[in-house]
């Protein structure tokens, strides 16, 4: 992957046409360059990521995807947790700015960059479902708003800025390989369906890599305790985790195992420990 001057980041072109052989890979790529804000040459600007979930599925139909009954429950049990979970970020945003809990200019730009991927996320998994499981985005829209959201069990992780970076460096990498690890369900959609997981997998690795660099910027000094925060959130995972809404922590997939909790925390961790490089802004 790479930084582009304007600060998007492109992914380069695939091998072998409709494969996407770089989808388990992108979870591993790192760009640990930053670039500075041309708003404010002092302060770390995310790496943005511009793509549109309507290039992959806008030519599609309900009718290219029919398919019997039991199909199409398995595919709605599989992609309503996806879109919900997704769905959730607004309100752990809404819940950040209650806490008044952003304290610097770089998670501000952080969050606000990350909200509006996790739109396109939801945007993206309501036309999937409305396209492959037989629902309406109305439908869908006033279940999510009926859904309850308590952050009670997240609260040891919003008591300051880097304690929440820290979380949402190591969810966004877990979310990374856990999409990765659909490549099978989604290749059983189609080509399109391919191309963009590889999009959404990118976005969750470039969201862990900013929460690493605003780490790296503001909170160096810091970094020594990123391995507790990391095992106390793992720890707290278990057997059969209760959701509750919080965007993170929505670990109750068969695709989150220890070995996968325990390479996600070596990864963040070989992250911050990185010298932060900054680009010149154009």
């Amino acid at each position: 992957m790479n930084a582009s001057s304007s600060g998007f980041l492109k992914l380069p072109p695939e091998q072998g046409g409709d494969s996407i052989l770089g989808v388990e890979q992108e979870c591993f790529v790192s760009v640990h360059l930053a670039r500075r804000s041309k708003e404010d040459s002092q302060v770390i600007a995310p790496i943005r990521r511009n793509w549109n979930p309507r290039d992959f599925f806008d030519e599609l139909k309900p009718a290219m995807f029919t398919a019997g009954s039991a199909t199409v429950r398995a595919r709605r049990k599989k992609l309503w947790p996806e879109l919900y979970t997704e769905y959730d970020a607004r309100h752990l945003r809404q819940e950040l700015s209650n806490r008044h809990l952003i304290a610097s200019s770089e998670a501000e730009a952080f969050f606000r960059a990350w909200a509006a991927d996790e739109e396109r996320h939801t945007e993206s998994f309501i036309q999937i479902m409305e396209l492959v499981a037989g629902e309406s985005e109305r439908d869908l829209r006033d279940r999510l708003e009926a859904r309850a959201h308590d952050f009670s069990a997240i609260n040891e992780y919003l008591k300051d800025e880097f304690s929440l970076l820290v979380m949402i460096a190591f969810d966004e990498m877990c979310t990374c390989r856990a999409y990765a690890a659909d490549r099978d369900f989604y290749a059983g959609l189609g080509s399109n369906f391919l191309r963009w997981l590889r999009e959404v997998v990118a976005d969750e690795a470039v969201h862990s890599m900013n929460a690493v660099n605003v780490i790296r910027a503001r909170y160096r000094e810091r970094i020594p305790d990123v391995g507790a925060i990391l095992d106390s959130v793992i720890s707290s995972v278990g057997d059969d985790p209760d959701y509750t809404g919080t965007f993170v922590m929505d670990y109750f997939d068969g695709s989150y195992t220890k070995m996968m909790f325990d390479n996600c925390r070596a990864t963040v961790l070989r992250n911050v420990a990185k010298p932060l490089t900054v680009a010149a802004t154009n």
